[in-house]
């Protein structure tokens, strides 16, 4: 039997234990509200952030608005449990970019967001998710 040189082998443990943290980090749906301050209005906002990194995640939110069904996606990076959360979406048609942050404590999370334009971020309300 050949003998494995030890480097390789630490090599294949770390790249396995990589895999394996990344697949037991699951695709997490939350739920929470909005609240956009310049119209007064807001709703129910529901999340799914898929992992595609450690602390590294795809992220959809799905809202109502003025009646209208909304998606917006993006990227999020932080913890989905305790600490700093941020991310940065989409609408669909790409034409309007909005940025989120705030931290969860206790399992909730409380944040604003922002939308972006050329002069840079103006905040636009506040979320909940849990």
């Amino acid at each position: 039997m050949k003998k494995v040189p030890y480097m390789l082998l630490a090599v294949l443990v770390l790249v396995m234990f990589q895999s394996a943290t990344v697949a037991a980090a699951e695709e997490r749906t939350l739920t929470g509200e909005f609240w956009w301050e310049e119209s007064g209005r807001g709703g129910d906002l529901r999340s799914v952030f898929t992992p595609t990194g450690e602390g590294t995640w795809d992220v959809v939110f799905y809202f109502r608005f003025h009646g209208e069904s909304h998606v917006y996606r993006g990227t999020a990076e932080g913890s989905l449990f305790q600490g700093a959360l941020r991310g940065t979406v989409l609408d669909k048609d790409r034409e309007r970019t909005f940025t989120f942050e705030g931290a969860f404590k206790n399992g909730e999370f409380a944040g604003t967001h922002s939308e972006v334009f050329s002069g840079g971020a103006e905040k636009t309300g506040t979320l909940t998710l849990s």
